[in-house]
């Protein structure tokens, strides 16, 4: 968590913040005393978040921007709508983002751009807009890729392929805009519990367990510390950087030598091993 609320007042804006993660770092942002601006491209979603951010936050400065992020005006008057009297913005979480699932030999061009102008070209031009609005004082934005970036996720080709150009974005954004003073950071998610992966396959849901160190999934609040993190003062000094959060889902654990090591301490490794006695 940040210092001592250094994020309120501050003026943020999260796209995709109808659901699912992006609602959750809203969320987040808003109880640090951020003014949150939450764009979405679908109008009943952005007013039932904003519905249900008034019960459960009352008092919280929301404001919310129709418009999609592949679209370059749309960002701009988001961005617009975002930003405080004097037009700077503090904090950008360049959030949405989706998959079209589906073997190579299968996916048409459509599949492709679909991925490739929302997961890049959405991030890309938040990133734009977001940035002219902080070049007089600097600011934090911080893009969503996910462990799919770095781990082959079969029949996932574009959404992989298309987040970790995501993480490639925000190296080169860092470094080209270091000299304003902004600041830009990507989290990289395990898999997280939404309104959209809740209804996965159980087995698949299982699966992605097993395949996490610390044997469960995470929720959107998870990736909201995260943000408040990047976008605090804790974390002023980091900029460039990939933060994973997944529960260990991104460590790839390699072979196991067990049978190696218990050749080697005999009854001591599974002594070791074991639960600790009384």
């Amino acid at each position: 968590m940040s210092d001592a609320n250094d994020l309120a007042g501050k003026h943020a804006l999260v796209t995709g913040g109808g659901t699912g993660i992006g609602f959750g770092i809203a969320c987040e942002l808003l109880r640090q005393g951020c003014v949150v601006t939450i764009v979405g491209h679908i109008q009943e979603q952005i007013d039932a978040a904003r519905k249900r951010i008034s019960e459960e936050l009352p008092g919280a400065e929301l404001r919310v921007a129709l418009g999609d992020v592949t679209v370059e005006e749309d960002m701009r008057a988001a961005v617009a709508a975002a930003a405080d009297a004097d037009g700077r913005l503090d904090i950008a979480v360049a959030n949405a983002g989706s998959a079209a699932p589906g073997p190579i030999l299968l996916l048409n061009k459509a599949d492709w751009e679909y991925c490739n102008a929302l997961n890049i070209t959405g991030t890309a031009l938040t990133i734009k807009h977001a940035a002219h609005a902080m070049k007089r004082g600097g600011g934090s934005i911080v893009t969503i890729s996910s462990a799919a970036a770095r781990q082959v996720e079969k029949w996932m080709a574009p959404y992989s392929a298309t987040k970790a150009a995501v993480e490639m974005l925000t190296r080169a954004a860092a470094v080209e805009l270091a000299p304003f003073g902004i600041r830009v950071n990507c989290i990289s998610p395990g898999l997280i519990l939404t309104e959209g992966t809740r209804n996965l396959p159980e087995e698949l849901l299982q699966e992605c367990r097993e395949d996490t160190l610390l044997s469960d999934l995470g929720q959107p609040i998870e990736i909201a510390r995260g943000v408040v993190y990047l976008s605090g003062a804790s974390g002023r000094w980091v900029t460039g950087s990939v933060l994973d959060i997944g529960g260990g889902m991104h460590v790839d654990a390699g072979e196991d030598f067990q049978g190696v090591a218990r050749a080697r301490y005999g009854a001591e490794f599974d002594a070791a091993l074991g639960p600790e006695s009384e």
